[in-house]
C-alpha cells in the first residue's frame, strides 16, 4: 500500500533536485524513496549545511568565549 508525502521544499532547490534526478536518469520521487529507505535502514542522518545559531546559542557561545579567555588570562590555579 503506497501513501502521500507532503512537503515543502524552496522551488529553485526543487527544480534543481528534479533536473539532476533526470540527468542521473531517474525519477525525483524515486530519489526521495531511496533516501528515505536509507534514513530507515541506517537510523542516522547527515546534514551538510549549517544553520546559523540563533539569538540565545550566539549569547552563550560569546559568554563562553569570555569565560575560557578570563580563565587563560588569569593562568594555571593551585588547588
Amino acid at each position: 500500500m503506497q501513501t502521500m508525502l507532503s512537503i515543502k521544499i524552496d522551488k529553485k532547490l526543487k527544480d534543481q533536485a528534479r533536473k539532476t534526478a533526470q540527468a542521473l536518469g531517474v525519477s525525483l520521487n524515486a530519489v526521495i524513496i531511496q533516501y528515505i529507505k536509507e534514513f530507515v535502514a541506517a537510523r542516522t542522518i547527515t546534514f551538510t549545511e549549517y544553520s546559523a545559531p540563533n539569538e540565545k546559542t550566539r549569547r552563550i557561545i560569546e559568554e563562553a568565549k569570555k569565560a575560557i579567555i578570563t580563565a587563560l588570562e588569569s593562568g594555571p590555579k593551585n588547588h
